[in-house]
């Protein structure tokens, strides 16, 4: 079985449709816009932009935005959104298919986007440090970047481990049937890294079944972390929230949101 080089593979038409469908909060879009207040127009850099569900208001506030997102299908979704746009809020957004620890995130930008537990995506501690690096590198100084994840407070490596749970399941608007589960196999506790087994379940209207499995890991972030890679790269924290509806951090808090600017 093959292992994907980070905690979960959503290069997959169905699984982008369906993630597109259950992720549809906005309380992060609404604090991020708090924040932003009422700058001027931002030239902004969201990473892991996903299916376009922040970017795309983002846009129509008149900020430019450009997305990285190494899934084809995610970014396809996130087009599909863009081309029923104002053509003038279109010209707003650039689209990138991309690695984002490939190092060309370009430069000049005024506020960088890590949202929506990105840094749950990535398997290792040094892939998380290597982002907010290249953040450092591609804002402009007093530029400002936004990190939100949970915060580990040390206790999966209890367990259980071998139990399926579900992440997505449902139909396409094609008819097309999808499950995705994911299964905890073991925990590095000494590096703070979870291994897992991912299995995607797809049937289509003809009834024909594809099932796709693979080996993945990430490694689960901690608050402290976040707070060390900052002030190791000359961020200057303004701001840690303790949940989407801003609230201040406590170390009883489940996440972790940085509102940092580059020194």
């Amino acid at each position: 079985m093959q292992k994907y080089k980070y905690s979960g593979n959503y290069d997959d038409p169905v699984l982008a449709e369906l993630y597109d469908r259950f992720e549809a909060y906005s309380n992060d879009i609404e604090l991020l816009q708090r924040l932003i207040g009422s700058s001027k127009p931002l030239n902004i850099l969201e990473c892991f932009s996903g299916t376009g569900r922040i970017l795309i208001p983002l846009a129509k506030e008149g900020h430019r935005i450009t997305g990285i997102e190494i899934s084809k299908c995610m970014n396809n979704r996130a087009v599909k959104k863009i081309d029923t746009l104002d053509e003038n809020i279109q010209k707003q957004i650039t689209l990138k298919v991309q690695d984002v620890l490939d190092s060309d995130w370009g430069s000049g930008y005024d506020l960088i986007i890590m949202g929506a537990n990105a840094f749950y995506e990535l398997s290792s501690s040094q892939q998380q440090e290597r982002c907010i690096e290249l953040a450092h590198e591609a804002l402009v100084t007093e530029g400002l970047i936004f990190i939100d994840n949970n915060d580990y407070k040390g206790d999966w490596g209890k367990g259980p481990f071998g139990k399926e749970r579900i992440g997505f399941e449902g139909y396409c608007t094609d008819g097309t049937y999808g499950k995705g589960t994911a299964k905890d196999l073991r925990f590095d506790d000494k590096n703070q890294v979870l291994e897992m087994k991912h299995t995607w379940y797809t049937r289509g209207t003809n009834g024909k079944e594809i099932i796709v499995e693979y080996l993945c890991s990430k490694h689960l972030v901690s608050a402290n972390e976040v707070e060390f890679w900052l002030k190791k790269y000359s961020f200057h924290i303004l701001k840690i929230f303790g949940d989407r509806q801003g609230n201040p951090y406590t170390t009883e808090s489940n996440r972790a949101i940085f509102w940092a600017k580059k020194s």
